[in-house]
C-alpha cells in the first residue's frame, strides 16, 4: 500500500469516528494548507468556496454535524492514479432534522505530497473522479 492510500485509509478512520477526531489528526493526515471539496458545496454552508486548512476543516465538520446525525465513508477499493489516489466507496449520513438515511456510492480524490494529503474532493461519478485526477 502506498503512502497516499495510507493516509486516505486513517482519513475515513477518523471520519468514521467522529470529525473531532479528524481534526486531531490533522497534522499527521494534511498539509497545513489541506484544501476539501465535498459534493455539495454550498449545502453545508461552504458558500460555494473550498474549506482550506485546520480551520477550514474544524468548520466543514461543525457544518455538516448541524445538518447530519451521523454517517460514514466505507472504502471499497483504491486506485492510485499519479500524484493522486481514488477511493471508491460507500457513504451513508443521517439527517439531524428528518431521521432519514442517506446512502450513495461517491468516488474521492486526494492528492498527496511530502507524506501529507493537499487536496481532497469529492464527486457522485468515477468518471468525474477520474477526470479529476487526470487533470
Amino acid at each position: 500500500m502506498s503512502e497516499a492510500e495510507d493516509l486516505v485509509r486513517r482519513v475515513m478512520e477518523a471520519h468514521n469516528r467522529g470529525g473531532d477526531a479528524v481534526v486531531d489528526a490533522f497534522d499527521d493526515l494534511f498539509a497545513p494548507d489541506f484544501e476539501w471539496t465535498p459534493m455539495t458545496v454550498g449545502a453545508v454552508g461552504s458558500g460555494g468556496a473550498p474549506y482550506r486548512g485546520r480551520e477550514g476543516m474544524e468548520r466543514y465538520y461543525r457544518e455538516r454535524a448541524e445538518v447530519f446525525g451521523g454517517g460514514e465513508v466505507h472504502i471499497s477499493s483504491v486506485e492510485p492514479l499519479g500524484d493522486a489516489v481514488i477511493a471508491h466507496a460507500r457513504s451513508t449520513a443521517r439527517g439531524r432534522a428528518s431521521g432519514a438515511t442517506v446512502e450513495e456510492d461517491i468516488s474521492l480524490v486526494y492528492w498527496c505530497r511530502d507524506g501529507r494529503l493537499t487536496r481532497g474532493q469529492a464527486f457522485r461519478s468515477r468518471q468525474d473522479a477520474l477526470e479529476a485526477a487526470s487533470a
